[in-house]
């Protein structure tokens, strides 16, 4: 089948400039009517229906093409090819033509990684069956959290860069509350670094991550970075429980995203 057809706009604008991208684009409806049908999906996108469907032909070009003709068609291609390599990691087709493969479904990490500064890195992920844009949404969906999280149950405050904002977790039944700086970065990420309130003598990095995509499936991944020790609380023992408990809200994200989506 065909392979990825994304070209890049062209500094001029010509009829043959749109002419070679609309072949591209009939190329790419083709392609993506001959999964739909194959695979018995989105088939009401199938023009003619999936027992006689339509070939889509590439329209005539505009006599004097302008830089919007060009960027409107290299749109068109670009969500295309996203849609096709959707379909290609779904369903497992065609996988070598997807940049940077596709996402292993069964994974899901949840590691103690000590560093060499001293410093243990609690790095957790697990690949989560939607776009990145759904997992964001519930991932920060925070008046839901309590819902479906057994740990985190949401953050309140300044939702933004440098915003003053309170983390609430349940622990044995009871709310806690942790003041941050937040670090964000709107649709991919959040952070915080601060002192343990329970443990002083450790200093946390904890991050939360819509990391890659293949197309149908995205990477979550959340690490927490220990620099310090607390007589306590050794950062070698409290690595290990983080490493439990954030596997689990992993695993609990993943199952509310996917049942919501």
């Amino acid at each position: 089948m065909a392979g990825a057809l994304f070209v890049s706009a062209a500094s001029a604008q010509t009829p043959g400039d749109v002419e070679l991208r609309d072949q591209l684009i009939a190329d790419q409806e083709n392609l993506l009517n001959a999964y739909r049908c194959l695979f018995t999906v989105d088939t009401d996108e199938v023009s003619g229906g999936c027992e006689s469907p339509d070939v889509i032909a590439a329209d005539p070009a505009p006599a004097n093409p302008t830089q919007q003709d060009i960027d409107d068609r290299d749109e068109r291609i670009q969500g295309h090819e996203t849609l096709l390599n959707s379909y290609r990691c779904r369903f497992a087709v065609d996988t070598q033509l997807v940049p940077g493969g596709c996402l292993d479904r069964s994974r899901a990490t949840a590691e103690v990684r000590p560093q060499d500064d001293g410093s243990l890195l609690v790095y957790s992920d697990i690949v989560i069956e939607a776009t990145p844009e759904q997992v964001w949404e519930v991932l920060t969906d925070f008046d839901s959290m309590p819902d479906w999280s057994s740990s985190l149950q949401g953050v309140v405050g300044d939702l933004s860069e440098g915003g003053q904002a309170t983390a609430i977790y349940l622990n044995e039944g009871v709310a806690q509350e942790f003041p941050h700086i937040l670090s964000w970065e709107e649709g991919r990420s959040f952070s915080w670094s601060d002192p343990i309130v329970f443990a002083p003598g450790i200093v946390d990095h904890h991050r939360f991550v819509v990391d890659s995509t293949d197309g149908s499936a995205t990477l979550f991944v959340q690490t927490d970075q220990l620099t310090g020790d607390d007589a306590a609380l050794p950062a070698s023992v409290l690595a290990e429980l983080l490493r439990g408990a954030y596997a689990q809200f992993n695993q609990e994200l993943k199952a509310e995203v996917e049942r919501r989506f």
